[in-house]
């Protein structure tokens, strides 16, 4: 099998595992997709440093300043991307435990809670 053909078979979007569990690669195909300029003159950093899903929501401006990232608008939009990242994922693990029901759970005994020491 070629290198194309392995390639090819990836998809074209960011992965479905929840960031924070990204390999190196998944990290390397979001900023593809979502930051291509950038990903042209940085994605090599982000590759030689290994970086995955976890490291990628601790970064901060120094340790992409520390990373070799200089230009100050480019960290900054970086760190803009990211916090999206982070907030969708927030958001979409907050709608799974929904779906599952923990919310739920949550809800009803805060209400059942407060409604028994209503009665005391």
């Amino acid at each position: 099998m070629s290198m194309e053909g392995s390639t090819s078979t990836r998809p074209s979007k960011t992965p479905s595992v929840a960031p924070c569990f990204w390999t190196n690669s998944e990290v390397l195909q979001w900023m593809k997709n979502s930051l291509p300029e950038l990903f042209n003159k940085y994605g090599g950093f982000f590759k030689s440093h290994g970086i995955r899903g976890r490291t990628l929501f601790m970064l901060n401006d120094n340790l992409l300043l520390e990373m070799g990232i200089n230009d100050a608008q480019d960290r900054a939009q970086y760190r803009i991307e990211i916090s999206k990242l982070k907030i969708k994922s927030d958001l979409l693990t907050l709608k799974n435990t929904h779906h599952k029901g923990n919310i739920r759970f949550i809800e009803e005994n805060s209400i059942s809670e407060s409604s028994q020491n209503e009665h005391i």
